[in-house]
């Protein structure tokens, strides 16, 4: 089996650039990002970084970050839960 993030950085190597965090969040709404931090605020914050991984699956993403050890970053590029609502992951 084919490493997935092999498989990304390959097909976007000549085009892969950083990006400001917000618009990665755009560019792959409603998924789950695998992100290497290549820019952090005063307080170690994400603010520029490379998609690594994306996908629907977030048990995915996160096992794929098992074997990297990089500065990565994990979140959801999706509409979060209003204020009152909770989320519960099944898996």
């Amino acid at each position: 089996m084919v490493n997935k993030i092999e498989v990304v950085n390959q097909t976007y190597s000549e085009t892969r650039q950083e990006m400001n965090i917000e618009k990665l969040k755009k560019n792959y709404k409603d998924e789950w990002l695998l992100v290497k931090i290549t820019v952090a605020d005063e307080q170690d914050q994400p603010v520029e970084g490379e998609v690594l991984l994306h996908s629907k699956s977030r048990d995915e993403v996160y096992e794929a970050q098992k074997d990297l050890e990089d500065d990565l970053y994990i979140t959801y590029a999706g509409e979060l839960p209003k204020k009152g609502f909770a989320v519960a992951f099944y898996g």
